[in-house]
């Protein structure tokens, strides 16, 4: 049994009469545990004559009417549905600003798309890239070289390319042929 737990229980008069015995004789020669029993006596019996307060009653009427108005506890499993919804919301605000406002600002595709109704400038080629080429270089390639993709791909993967004037055409016949991306160009 701990030290303290000891003094209390003497204090109390909770001991049997052989641990009670025992433990005035070690008081006995233990003046330490004597002055703490003897401390912890006169802590008692000031606190016992103690005022009370008058009105211990109204202050516990006030304090269970206080802890009977809280609405619940804070430990309430309800459904999740209320939250999630909330949260939901949130983010279709949020990805619909984020389109509205800022992609377009951010999106710089080239000008190399043109309507299959509008006319065209110069002389087009007919060009079949290569299946393992993809898209962006593709893009990348004509813009580079100054073209415009005005149709396709067809079928057989076949694009049609237009440029401003015939010597961009020779220049860029000349860079396809020598391409990895290009299987045949017409």
């Amino acid at each position: 049994m701990e030290r303290d737990d000891a003094i209390l229980e003497y204090l109390q008069d909770r001991m049997g009469r052989d641990d009670r015995d025992l433990f005035e004789a070690d008081m006995a020669e233990d003046a330490a545990l004597a002055a703490e029993v003897e401390v912890m006596r006169s802590v008692r019996t000031a606190l016992a004559s103690g005022p009370i307060h008058e009105n211990k009653d109204a202050v516990w009427a006030r304090v269970s009417r206080s802890i009977d108005q809280m609405q619940e506890p804070a430990n309430v499993n309800r459904a999740p549905w209320g939250a999630l919804l909330r949260y939901a919301a949130v983010a279709v605000v949020a990805v619909s600003a984020w389109q509205v406002a800022i992609v377009p600002r951010i999106s710089s595709a080239p000008d190399t798309f043109r309507p299959a109704s509008e006319q065209t400038a110069g002389v087009a080629l007919q060009v079949k890239f290569t299946d393992a080429a993809m898209f962006t270089d593709i893009a990348a390639l004509v813009y580079t070289l100054n073209g415009t993709i005005i149709d396709g791909p067809g079928a057989l993967g076949i694009l049609h390319l237009s440029f401003p004037d015939t010597d961009l055409r020779a220049q860029a016949i000349d860079v396809l042929e020598r391409s990895d991306l290009v299987e045949f160009v017409q």
